[in-house]
């Protein structure tokens, strides 16, 4: 049966640009008519396609697009309908590659950017190189390093977890971090989703808690990369204790070489503080990074999520190249009960230009105060 509804966008207060956007429906609701998720198409008030991707996540159903550009103030409408079930283009926005049995090669529009690494020789998991728009990582990814080799580009980790070290790596002691299986790995022409199940461990394997982590890339420009970051901790066996230690996150990235303070970058926050003297230690929105990457300017911002508690976070930022949110040293840990669950989110933004050419700004109210979305019925 066919499908056919409508849909306003509503801009808000704030530009959007490449914007990432998502709206859900109860899969029972009639507009969906029990329509096959890949068969929906979306077209703007022209008759131009929007890629839109569908997705299922318990008992609701997502719709995602990226809108390209819509000015503050504006409205546009889009119509989605249902067609006979397409096959999947053989380059499709998000495309994930899963030869390596320990790792998701990710391609954007047919370009590599990245990898999610969950190979056991390692502690833990984690995102790299990110690959930027003239090719050069906006990370590091030094296997040669000695210096906080620990620090594998983007990660997920907290220095005490029930008094065991789950953020350095020592050569005596240190926790793991083990994945357990994926629960999705969604590619597609809005973004690719991959939901992973790990479980924290001591260094001789014993359980420590459940992690679950979904990371959402989207199909944008390589000078503008998103990636979303949902974690959910779950204290499965027994009480945990998150530690009050600045080696701590859960988030943790480190920036390119070059492009660290002490090789010429700059460190900017939400409330326009500078590097790590005014930086570190401090409460902010989000953090941005940015310095030389091959001759060009690049780089990196963490944005806090308004949900995640004690927000806006406290951060663990060096000169030296580290960029981690940080609310367990400054406010004295934190006690999980057994059975208890802890949410964190977060969104890096990997992008060309400073603070103020990328707007950084400007795309955390991308993040904060996303534009609307008004379901119209019957269509207009």
């Amino acid at each position: 049966m066919s499908v056919s509804f409508q849909i306003k966008l509503h801009a808000g207060h704030h530009d959007r640009d490449y914007c990432p956007v998502a709206f859900q429906l109860d899969k029972h609701n009639v507009l969906l008519q029990g329509a096959a998720l890949n068969s929906f198409v979306m077209k703007d008030e022209q008759g131009g396609v929007t890629p839109v991707q569908v997705r299922a996540a318990g008992d609701d159903v997502h719709f995602h697009f990226v809108v390209e550009h819509l000015a503050k103030g504006e409205s546009r409408t889009y119509k989605i309908e249902s067609e006979a079930a397409r096959p999947k283009a053989a380059v499709s926005g998000v495309e994930f590659i899963h030869e390596h049995s320990q790792k998701v090669d990710v391609l954007i529009g047919g370009s590599y950017f990245t990898s999610y690494v969950y190979d056991s020789s390692f502690a833990k998991p984690y995102l790299g190189p990110m690959i930027g728009p003239y090719g050069d990582s906006y990370t590091r990814l030094d296997f040669e390093t000695t210096e906080h080799k620990h620090h594998r580009s983007l990660w997920l980790a907290i220095g005490d977890v029930n008094g065991i070290d789950m953020w350095n790596e020592p050569a005596e002691r240190y926790g793991r971090q083990l994945h357990q299986k994926f629960a999705e790995v969604i590619d597609g022409p809005v973004c690719g989703v991959i939901t992973a199940h790990n479980v924290w461990t001591s260094f001789n394997r014993k359980p420590q808690i459940d992690e679950v982590r979904t990371i959402t890339l989207y199909n944008t420009p390589a000078g503008e990369r998103i990636i979303d970051l949902d974690v959910t901790f779950t204290a499965s066996y027994g009480q945990v204790e998150f530690g009050a230690t600045k080696e701590a996150g859960p988030l943790g990235i480190r920036v390119a070489e070059s492009m660290n303070v002490n090789n010429g970058g700059v460190i900017v926050n939400s409330y326009g503080s500078v590097n790590e003297p005014e930086c570190w230690g401090k409460r902010a929105e989000w953090c941005d990074y940015f310095g030389e990457v091959g001759g060009h300017t690049l780089g990196i911002a963490a944005f806090d999520h308004p949900d995640n508690e004690q927000f806006p976070t406290y951060w663990h930022i060096r000169n030296g190249g580290l960029l981690a949110a940080n609310n367990f040293y400054f406010n004295g840990g934190k006690l999980i009960k057994p059975k208890e669950t802890v949410r964190y989110r977060y969104r890096v933004y990997f992008h060309e230009g400073d603070t103020q050419a990328s707007r950084v700004a400007n795309k955390y109210q991308d993040y904060l105060h996303p534009p609307q979305v008004e379901i119209v019925t019957p269509p207009l």
